[in-house]
């Protein structure tokens, strides 16, 4: 009866074994459209029975021994840090793409448009510099010039905000994520520890949110003997087991600017972003953004500080009775190369021109002043400068409250300046064109839009002259130092040029990130996807073999009938 029995159980254990087996492939079959299921795959192994009469041992039955999901680990880590290169890429390019709408260049309000215009309005005002209407033109197409520019930075550093914001959203999300990982850790820790392998789903669970972390920044996992996993950021351990780290996020201000810092939550650690989605913002915001603001500052200064440069060295229609600086020292006592100004003075002198106009006809007395600054003795400082300006006659010059200089013509004349090979003129704000240092407080000089008559067109005080106009248009095309021996109009055309060329090379970078991810997606489908035709197979495998099982069952039960009729 022995043998009997063994034969029972050979079959009862096939009969429980496939039918396991098909529930399996059920399983895999009802979560073909789910994208996180990983394919499992039953493991049968014979059992060891006892020996035959004959003295052979051809085996116990058969049992479920393991069930395999179908996942390579290796595999997985590159698809996610594919994915985070992708979104890395992805975060970039619609920046730039967007950097590039506000440029605008293909309309014709576009910033090199307006670069034209305003010095072809100086050209008009060179060859008719007594015209109120060309005069006026000058001044509206400065308006529109810096209009334009400080419209492209407003625009610019609303997408800095957003990013900011965007990234804050980003560091909450990565949270929840490391928290819900951690959590799964402890779970599936607590139901695979004896080895039932119970755990499948809470794997697929992991798995999925892995995918959606390593898309939001780049990460490395590790698995533990105790089945949880550690993960990194980096070289810094994020997750271990059910620890979280935990990630915020700070608004700081750095160089007067505010940026989102992504920190650990336990001891406010930076994290180092090295991809990811994260990592792309970041870029985008302290690459691209912050770099297009700091090539609109760089163009800035250098038309206010040229145009300056050759304004206040000419002359208006009219002169000055009063006039202040636009620009403020850090110090009056300072020798003025160290004294806080944007556009560094040099040593040489400049002419102030006092007319009478009372007399018939008006007389004019050129003053020179010099300006010392060769770093010899004791070289100017704002308060010496004044000094030597008060021994003018009928002038007077004084240091405001808040460190310009102010000068002033007695009652019955007025100032003009020229000859102005120190720039001291243009350094500190007097008769200039334009105030502000960058594109954050570009302006206008107020003096001039209250009094076309001031701009100033001449350069030799004759009637008719438009020489310094002249000089003004001849920025345009002019190589200067400042800019890399660069004109104005290079400058900025190359400026706009390099974001469109990082524009090109982020959508290449993306098509390169897309068509990576594609491929590896599609190597994790070949392994860990269910394939229907394939499952099918497997069914109708294991349904045969469930089928002959029965039937050898059955037949042992009717030898046993037999064996049990004989005894009776």
């Amino acid at each position: 009866m022995g043998l009997v029995n063994g034969a029972l159980q050979v079959g009862r254990s096939a009969l429980l074994a496939y039918q396991s087996a098909l529930q399996v492939i059920g399983q895999n079959v009802t979560n073909a459209g789910t994208p996180s299921y990983v394919r499992q795959t039953p493991v049968l192994s014979p059992y060891v029975g006892v020996a035959l009469p004959e003295g052979f041992m051809p085996g116990g039955g058969l049992t479920l021994s393991n069930l395999k999901r179908e996942v390579d680990s290796s595999l997985e880590n590159r698809l996610r840090v594919a994915t985070g290169n992708q979104a890395s890429v992805l975060a970039r390019q619609q920046t730039l793409n967007r950097i590039e709408s506000v440029l605008n260049e293909l309309s014709d309000t576009d910033l090199s448009t307006l670069f034209q215009s305003f010095f072809s309005a100086f050209g008009e005002l060179q060859n008719t510099p007594h015209d109120e209407g060309v005069r006026g033109m000058v001044l509206a197409s400065a308006e529109s010039l810096v209009s334009e520019i400080k419209r492209q930075r407003e625009d610019v550093l609303r997408m800095r905000d957003e990013l900011n914001v965007e990234l804050g959203s980003l560091a909450r999300q990565v949270d929840r994520i490391a928290s819900q990982i951690a959590e799964l850790n402890v779970q599936i820790t607590a139901l695979e520890s004896p080895g039932s392998g119970g755990a499948s789903a809470l794997r697929d669970q992991r798995d999925a949110l892995l995918r959606e972390l390593g898309e939001l920044v780049q990460i490395q996992v590790r698995e533990q003997p105790d089945n949880s996993i550690n993960v990194y950021i980096g070289n810094d351990l994020f997750i271990a087991g059910g620890v979280n780290r935990g990630v915020t996020s700070d608004l700081v201000t750095t160089d007067n600017e505010p940026r989102v810092v992504v920190r650990f939550a336990d001891n406010r650690q930076a994290v180092n972003l090295p991809g990811g989605r994260m990592a792309g913002i970041v870029t985008a915001r302290d690459t691209d953004v912050m770099g297009h603001i700091q090539a609109l500052n760089g163009l800035s200064a250098a038309i206010i500080n040229e145009v300056n440069k050759v304004h206040a060295a000419g002359q208006g229609l009219t002169g000055y009775t009063s006039l202040t600086g636009a620009f403020d020292v850090d110090d009056p006592a300072a020798v003025l190369t160290a004294a806080g100004l944007a556009l560094t003075p040099r040593n040489g002198s400049f002419v102030i021109h006092v007319t009478n106009t009372q007399a018939l006809p008006p007389t004019r007395v050129p003053t020179t002043i010099t300006v010392d600054l060769d770093g010899v003795g004791t070289d100017d400082s704002l308060a010496t400068l004044v000094a030597k300006i008060n021994a003018v006659g009928n002038v007077s010059a004084e240091v405001t409250t808040d460190n310009r200089l102010r000068i002033s013509a007695a009652s019955g004349h007025e100032i003009t300046f020229g000859e102005d090979s120190s720039n001291v003129l243009a350094a500190l704000g007097i008769n200039v064109f334009f105030t502000g240092s960058n594109s954050s407080d570009l302006g206008i000089n107020a003096d001039l839009m209250s009094n076309l008559d001031l701009i100033a067109a001449s350069r030799a005080h004759e009637a008719g002259d438009g020489g310094n106009a002249g000089s003004i248009a001849a920025l345009a095309n002019l190589s200067l130092a400042s800019l890399g021996r660069q004109s104005l109009l290079d400058y900025y055309n190359a400026l706009a040029s390099n974001v469109a060329v990082r524009g090109a090379s982020a959508r290449a970078g993306a098509d390169s990130a897309d068509a990576i991810v594609q491929a590896l997606t599609a190597q994790r489908e070949s392994l860990s996807g269910v394939s229907l035709d394939e499952e099918a197979i497997s069914l109708m495998r294991f349904e045969r073999a469930f089928q002959a099982a029965a039937r050898y069952t059955t037949t042992v039960n009717q030898l046993m009938q037999e064996v049990l009729s004989l005894v009776r």
